[in-house]
């Protein structure tokens, strides 16, 4: 334990700051993997926003005192690396759950979600906590510091290799409430960016800085108040009102089969029950029904009975539904693609109305490891496949983001599953022509029970916000809802009656809301807010640094 260090500022906070400071060794190490973890009770379900403030708070106290280390450059990298393990441990703990649908092929392999994969994301944060240790001070300054490095740190954690932005920092606000709206001035990324910055202010109160005057410790958490004040402020009159309606109506429907029973009881059982929803009074001509990711276990496209039943039942309403898809290539090898298809009642003859294909895959879930492993096609036999029963060899990605446009469909942007984490990929897609709405189909079914699938459902919610569409959003096994324009619930499926014993069979129907304003996001100015953003912190840091 490193006993040098003495804290100076708020006294009541001194022997606080003293003690994380003072952290050594394992200890330390420790001490930061501990607050990661308990980072991520920050997010959904629980949402508890506040504990962010003391995590940032102690990890950004256990740097004051690494800094003063003689090899402070790999004392600061292991103290945030551990705090990015907790964080990714705890917080992605679901991705173990594929893994587990079929233990006896792929329980092996465990240790990539639950040690690879926290170890190699942790990196990130341990690299850019190091950056950010070269610009440290005892002062008010490594705030900002620290903001600045933390802020580009989930950036690139969010883009690299394809990127996995899950649990960004400022997806800690209840997504529809007012402290949210501000994903829609600069997105989610440059509300990560103020989130750190508020949750770390408190971190300025005591330093190690031998200097009487509050004034400038307190200054931090001053802008902090004032910057949560003004959010809530504008969010709430931004959602003052309730949203619009429009006089479209969709059904959202989801079987709700288990994962690991949905190919052991095939397509028939599956289907029967869609049918059976199909048929329920509550839905009218006119209406959009909606299945989520993979609805049926075979593929839809190509099974002409699947085929023949939905036009059967479908009648005068349109179906959007995630299937697998393949098309046959040299050899009569397939290619698999994750697609959503539009269908009407003449699709037994006329085939799908429209069709997008998936381009932001999973990997492992649906790249084989052998793709995404370095060396790893030397290394195939020894590596899992993709888990998707029907493409072990892994899915071909689509070609981009897309508004989709249908007869008798508002036109729409598609997104599946993975996809619904991106803000660039909405976008995007409403950069060439604007949609009036989102589409989101999911199988949340591979994030088991835990907090994954809410999570989930909460990241997704942002895109609404972002964007200013409302969102269909139809998940296995998880959240299928009705979001308006600014991230609000509008309406949730619920459990149907005589259900399969052990199937989460939901079913809901409601109205589409009308979109919202175009929101600064979608145009240049939203985009750069971020870096105009991150210059000032850069301004802000050299204000306030002192010796």
């Amino acid at each position: 334990m490193n006993t040098a260090v003495r804290s100076h500022g708020f006294t009541a906070l001194g022997p606080l700051h003293e003690a994380f400071a003072r952290l050594t060794g394992w200890a330390a190490a420790g001490a930061a993997l501990l607050l990661g973890a308990f980072s991520a009770v920050a997010f959904a379900p629980f949402h508890f926003s506040a504990v962010l403030a003391l995590s940032f708070t102690g990890l950004i106290w256990m740097i004051d005192g690494a800094r003063g280390h003689r090899r402070w450059g790999r004392a600061v990298f292991m103290r945030t690396w551990a705090f990015g393990v907790g964080f990714t441990l705890i917080s992605m703990h679901w991705t173990a759950e594929p893994f587990l649908v079929e233990p006896e092929r792929f329980a092996v392999f465990l240790w990539m979600p639950l040690i690879l994969l926290p170890a190699g994301m942790a990196l990130i944060w341990g690299f850019f906590g190091a950056m950010a240790g070269a610009f440290w001070s005892a002062s008010p300054s490594r705030v900002f510091v620290f903001a600045f490095f933390f802020a580009l740190a989930e950036f690139v954690r969010g883009h690299l290799f394809g990127g996995f932005p899950w649990n960004l920092p400022g997806t800690t606000w209840v997504p529809g409430g007012a402290l949210s709206q501000a994903a829609s001035l600069g997105g989610v990324y440059w509300l990560t960016l103020l989130t750190v910055f508020v949750m770390a202010a408190p971190a300025a109160m005591v330093d190690t800085r031998d200097a009487r005057g509050l004034v400038l410790r307190i200054a931090p958490s001053f802008g902090a108040v004032i910057l949560l004040a003004v959010g809530w402020a504008w969010g709430a009159q931004r959602i003052a009102a309730p949203s619009p309606l429009t006089e479209q109506s969709v059904v959202l429907m989801d079987s709700g089969v288990p994962q690991d029973e949905k190919w052991e009881v095939g397509p028939d059982p599956v289907m029967i029950e869609y049918l059976r929803m199909m048929t329920n009074g509550e839905s009218k001509p006119g209406d959009i029904i909606v299945w989520p990711e993979g609805a049926v276990p075979t593929s839809l496209l190509n099974d002409i009975n699947a085929l023949d039943a939905i036009g059967a039942y479908l009648g005068p309403r349109t179906l959007i539904a995630g299937t697998t898809r393949y098309q046959l290539e040299e050899q009569n090898e397939r290619a698999y693609f994750n697609s959503l298809v539009v269908l009407d009642e003449n699709v037994s003859r006329s085939g799908a109305v429209a069709l997008y294909d998936k381009f932001r895959l999973v990997p492992f879930g649906e790249l084989a490891a052998a793709e995404i492993v370095p060396f790893g096609q030397a290394l195939s036999d020894y590596l899992p496949g993709a888990m998707q029963q029907l493409a072990r060899n892994g899915f071909r990605p689509g070609t981009g983001p897309a508004v989709i446009f249908a007869d008798n469909v508002p036109p729409f942007v598609a997104l599946i599953c993975y996809e619904g984490l991106y803000p660039e990929i909405t976008r995007a897609a409403n950069l060439a022509a604007r949609a009036d709405w989102i589409v989101l189909v999911s199988n949340d079914a591979w994030f088991g029970g835990g907090m994954g699938p809410a999570q989930h459902y909460a990241q997704n919610r942002y895109r609404s916000i972002e964007s200013g569409l409302p969102m269909v959003r139809v998940a296995s096994r998880g959240a299928s809802a009705i979001i308006d324009g600014y991230g609000r619930e509008v309406l949730r499926a619920t459990p149907v009656q005589d259900a399969p014993s052990g199937w989460n069979t939901t079913f809901g129907r409601g109205k589409l809301p009308a979109p919202a304003e175009v929101t600064l996001f979608q145009s240049r100015a939203g985009v750069v807010l971020f870096w105009l953003t991150l210059a000032a912190f850069v301004g802000l840091a050299f204000a306030s640094w002192r010796r």
